[in-house]
């Protein structure tokens, strides 16, 4: 009995400290104001006036949809800022002494922003549909799990790539030189078909290709499970290959600069 109510224990104080911490980040999120211009504002904007251009006569809404995804890797440069926000505000010592239970950090500083994310891509999603005319022959169970397993590729590599950074700075360059690459090769600007040959096969080393591969099969495509599946497997086995390297090697110890 005392082992069953300890672990019950255990539990309540892990998602409460999760909550705690998911409720501080969504208030600083909400002062910042910036991630709604990155992630809403901007990928609008692009879709608007670069669709027919990138995508061909009459697809808006497929462009719509790569510049969405696109947009959504911003998830993986928040997730970033919210740990090196610890050093700027001097908490981290807090944290250090104190020593939370990693995964509960962790997922208290991604929900939010994998919230916002999520939001992002219904969104566009729905003014694809509503306003483009972009069909969807497979099922909003589809949209939803390719947007969650890519949503959890993304801010897990945001806390891989705070792991592997020194400083805010260099984390951002990394960061920006990912978001445009991957974005171009895997399909996000220019689909696939017509991208040249070596950028084809470069972009299959992207997230954004799986991700846009098994939305083309939902929306445009004939929507079976199959090749839908087989895209949410390979985001998957990423999103949890890069949330282990983060839950394992993250340490409250290790020093890092915010330079703003």
């Amino acid at each position: 009995m005392r082992t069953t109510e300890g672990s019950t224990k255990d539990r309540a104080g892990f998602w409460s400290v999760a909550a705690g911490y998911a409720t501080t980040e969504l208030l600083v999120l909400w002062r910042m104001r910036t991630p709604l211009v990155f992630m809403f504002a901007v990928p609008a904007t692009l879709a608007l006036t670069l669709g027919s251009a990138v995508a061909g006569e009459g697809s808006h809404g497929r462009a719509m949809l790569g510049i969405a995804v696109m947009f959504s890797f911003t998830t993986t440069h928040y997730t970033g800022l919210a740990l090196f926000r610890e050093f700027g505000s001097n908490t981290w010592v807090r944290q250090a002494l104190h020593r939370p239970p990693r995964g509960a950090f962790l997922l208290g500083k991604i929900l939010p922003i994998a919230g916002i994310g999520l939001t992002q891509l219904s969104l566009f999603t729905a003014i694809a549909v509503v306003f483009y005319g972009t069909p969807v022959h497979g099922s909003v169970w589809q949209l939803l799990a390719i947007a969650v397993t890519l949503l959890g590729v993304s801010c897990a590599m945001g806390v891989v790539l705070y792991l592997v950074t020194a400083d805010t700075s260099t984390f951002e360059s990394l960061f920006y030189i990912f978001l445009i690459t991957a974005g171009s090769v895997g399909g996000a600007i220019v689909p696939d078909g017509n991208l040249p040959a070596l950028s084809r096969a470069v972009g299959v080393l992207t997230p954004h290709h799986w991700a846009l591969r098994a939305l083309d099969e939902a929306t445009s495509g004939r929507g079976e499970w199959g090749p839908v599946l087989q895209s949410i497997g390979v985001l998957g086995c990423c999103a949890v290959v890069l949330g282990a390297v983060a839950a394992t090697a993250f340490d409250y110890r290790r020093q890092k600069y915010d330079l703003y």
